[in-house]
């Protein structure tokens, strides 16, 4: 599954770069004037650019749900969860009336999940992941009570993420205005689980079951310079064990605003 994953989010790609070439067409028309010298007039018929969406530089709030769109996973996460990250957004198309089209982007982000209470995502003996408590976790790595748990333990990591995008867009008093929703493909490194306790900062593990490759749906609303911004995820990002031994689906949700220098 994950290389078939890995194979499509490649196609995308590839597919995506194909159209970026041909976002344009030129007509050459030569005439001579009076004194025989050649005039060339080239007319560029799909001359026009979609305004950004993706935006240059995005802040969003994080949490984890165990289905797409569905309720919170029995996952402690603090409200102070984020994500910041950036695209490079590039028109595939545009209509001639300069209203609809497509368009695909590069962007690179880095993700902080942190867990609320006194809760550590560590890996079991199965190298599943799991949840500890925090003083259970330090009391074994030879440590005292843990008494303050606020952002004391947190999972983190880097994703490179490629969007393709329909866009719908107009013009309000002179501002442009865009709306456009897609599919993000997304490659996850890095992934780390931390935890602060003893003094310091310690690697819970780095080896955790996530799945690298996944697939997001994408939604951003453009004014101007100002973007809202949108992702759902699509496929599960681990697999968790909860307290009562159960497996859990967890899949990433992000809201956010951004701007972008269209």
């Amino acid at each position: 599954m994950k290389r078939l994953t890995l194979l499509t989010a490649i196609l995308l790609l590839v597919t995506a770069n194909i159209f970026a070439q041909s976002t344009s067409k030129t007509i050459i028309i030569k005439e001579n004037d009076d004194s025989n010298e050649k005039i060339t007039i080239v007319e560029r018929i799909f001359s026009s650019k979609l305004h950004q969406t993706l935006p240059d530089w995005y802040y969003g709030a994080l949490n984890m749900n165990c289905s797409t769109f569905g309720p919170e996973a029995q996952i402690p996460l603090r409200s102070s969860s984020f994500e910041w990250g950036t695209y490079n957004q590039k028109t595939i198309f545009c209509t001639a009336d300069n209203h609809f089209g497509m368009s695909w982007g590069l962007g690179i982000s880095n993700s902080y999940n942190f867990f609320a209470h006194d809760m550590v995502l560590r890996e079991d003996n199965d190298g599943k992941a799991c949840f500890q408590t925090l003083n259970a976790y330090s009391s074994e790595h030879g440590n005292g009570l843990v008494t303050n748990y606020a952002h004391r333990s947190f999972l983190r990591y880097w994703s490179l993420r490629l969007p393709v995008q329909l866009h719908f867009q107009c013009s309000v008093n002179n501002t442009p205005v865009a709306l456009a929703a897609g599919i993000e493909a997304e490659w996850r490194f890095g992934v780390r689980s931390f935890a602060r306790y003893g003094g310091s900062k310690h690697t819970i593990t780095k080896s955790l079951d996530y799945s690298p490759v996944g697939f997001n749906a994408v939604f951003s609303a453009s004014g101007g310079n100002f973007d809202i911004f949108m992702r759902f995820g699509l496929t599960d990002f681990l697999m968790v064990r909860d307290m009562t031994g159960d497996m859990t689906d967890l899949y990433q949700m992000m809201i956010g605003f951004g701007f972008n220098f269209d």
